[in-house]
């Protein structure tokens, strides 16, 4: 079952107007968010940032409560209480490429089980597509992903899992789907909101289960070659969490610094630890807010 405008409906049968601005002009915001327990890790993190997108676009945001009862709802029919989600906002529907004629903003939800095990440590691919970190809206998820897309395949063209995106200035900024975090000398380094990636709910909850830990962190320009050095190279994302990467190779065009960086063969002792005090911040709050009905 999944979520349309205002009720449940048949995953299989569910349908957007042709008109709809997500799927004419790919004028959608979106969120991927983790369900433990039957509630959502961080919802208010992702709903802020979701509304950040869609004012952004001159789109007022569905209310938290009717969010979140769509959240419940869809939960329930699908039997799930551990899920993958996916809202999606669009800026309404209409013919003309004009946010203003725009009317009717669509709210469509989907939820998918889990993943049975943890995923395999990526490999990551160096790869031609360049993030712009000047683009609009930078801090929001839109459904326009045609950039993330060709990096993705170009990545898997070439044998690898992901790509690893550089941005115009030619810093690492971000995996095709992940933040990605590096652990250099003992300090755990993520490139800064300013050389473009999104900013990741898993992220900055990394950050905060970090410093808790007393690891030192940095958000810090992180140079390509800087790669090669690494002690460990991590992805994040809302459903998997931090992930370690198994390897980096490969150099933007007509570049003369190239990676070949190898994960060690084994995983640094922080890193574990980052990993399960990140998977007890999800417990813990989740198993709360499931015990007391609040998200």
């Amino acid at each position: 079952m999944a979520w349309v405008g205002d009720r449940l409906v048949p995953r299989d049968q569910a349908t957007v107007p042709l008109d709809d601005f997500a799927t004419r002009y790919g004028a959608a915001m979106f969120e991927t968010m983790l369900a433990r327990h039957g509630r959502v890790f961080r919802l208010q993190a992702h709903l802020d940032r979701l509304a950040r997108g869609l004012r952004g676009m001159g789109v007022e945001p569905p209310p938290f409560e009717a969010a979140r009862a769509a959240i419940d709802a869809t939960l329930a029919a699908n039997g799930l209480r551990d899920a993958s989600l996916r809202l999606v906002v669009s800026a309404g529907s209409g013919r003309a490429p004009n946010l203003e004629a725009a009317h009717a903003p669509l709210m469509t939800l989907t939820a998918d089980a889990l993943p049975a095990a943890a995923p395999s440590a990526p490999r990551l691919r160096v790869v031609s597509v360049r993030l712009d970190e000047h683009r609009p809206l930078s801090d929001a998820k839109t459904a326009n992903f045609l950039a993330y897309l060709l990096a993705r395949r170009e990545a898997r063209l070439a044998g690898a899992d992901d790509a690893l995106l550089l941005n115009h200035a030619g810093d690492v900024a971000e995996a095709a789907a992940a933040n990605l975090f590096v652990l250099l000398d003992g300090v755990l380094v993520t490139p800064p909101i300013e050389a473009g990636p999104i900013a990741g709910i898993t992220r900055a909850a990394v950050i905060e289960v970090a410093r808790a830990l007393d690891v030192p962190v940095a958000e810090r320009r992180i140079a390509l070659g800087d790669l090669v050095r690494a002690d460990a190279v991590l992805l994040t994302n809302s459903i998997a969490g931090p992930t370690s990467v198994a390897s980096v190779e490969g150099a933007p065009p007509a570049s003369p610094v190239a990676v070949a960086w190898r994960a060690p063969a084994s995983e640094p002792p922080v890193v574990a630890r980052l990993r399960e005090a990140y998977l007890a911040l999800v417990e813990r709050e989740c198993a709360v807010a499931g015990a007391h009905g609040e998200a």
